[in-house]
């Protein structure tokens, strides 16, 4: 009997309880309360790109050999599209020894890259080096190569490959009369000895891109390119770098 009557008793009590939880949370909600939880740790930030390191270089025109890119807008391009500034040297030689490989008679391309935009910028370039002959040839990763060019062109500014410059490219414009400028070297191996003409495409400079109908119908997206014209106007037995001219016009802004 104890047990059935303390058994009654909780029942009564459970009774009883329930419906006044039921009403104080409704009067909870209704005078807006919420229960608190605590919030959650924060997100860490998560860098896909280094940070560019910069050398600062003196603003104007660069200096002997080297040729500036104008930054056009091309017809019917979108609002807000951002370009960064470019400037390069012709096309050069050189011979490097490649582990593994050994003596490569590479072509390279010296260039410097600052960003004017006002803003930050991803930059993740692409050479590529097409030949009237239809080879077409995609930059290489020569790290040796990239100490032996720098001691030739400048030692006194840090010099990027294809893999190093990769990163996120600040803003220049801190100092006046001063660019912050990256420096780099696209090389090429192997390239066929017959051709006279240099066609080299350069992604990474412009975030423009379009949709464009191939000939079969299908939609493919072409992005803005920078498109450096060379001629070489000696023979295929004894390459110098002095016969390889710029063509008349020298550059242009291509979707490709």
């Amino acid at each position: 009997m104890a047990y059935r009557a303390s058994r009654r008793d909780w029942l009564r009590t459970m009774a009883l309880g329930l419906p006044c939880a039921s009403v104080c949370l409704a009067q909870d909600a209704a005078q807006g309360k919420k229960e608190e939880f605590p919030a959650p740790p924060p997100i860490p930030e998560v860098k896909l790109l280094p940070d560019l390191t910069t050398v600062p270089v003196r603003r104007g025109e660069p200096e002997f050999n080297w040729h500036s890119v104008n930054i056009m807008v091309l017809p019917r391009e979108k609002a807000g599209l951002w370009v960064l500034d470019f400037a390069y040297k012709p096309i050069r030689l050189r011979t490097v020894e490649v582990p593994g490989k050994g003596r490569r008679h590479i072509h390279y391309l010296y260039y410097r890259v600052v960003n004017r935009t006002g803003k930050p910028r991803a930059f993740t370039p692409e050479f590529f080096l097409v030949t009237e002959t239809g080879k077409k040839y995609r930059d290489t990763v020569l790290p040796g190569a990239v100490k032996v060019i720098e001691t030739r062109e400048d030692p006194t500014k840090m010099l990027r490959g294809a893999v190093d410059m990769m990163g996120i490219l600040p803003p220049s414009g801190r100092k006046e009369g001063i660019d912050d400028a990256v420096f780099g070297v696209a090389m090429w191996e192997n390239i066929d000895p017959k051709a006279d003409v240099y066609n080299v495409y350069v992604r990474g400079l412009s975030d423009g891109m379009k949709e464009i109908k191939n000939p079969d119908g299908k939609m493919v997206t072409r992005y803005k390119t920078l498109r450096l014209g060379f001629l070489k106007i000696g023979d295929d037995r004894d390459l110098n770098e002095n016969e390889i001219k710029l063509l008349d016009p020298p550059y242009e802004w291509i979707y490709w």
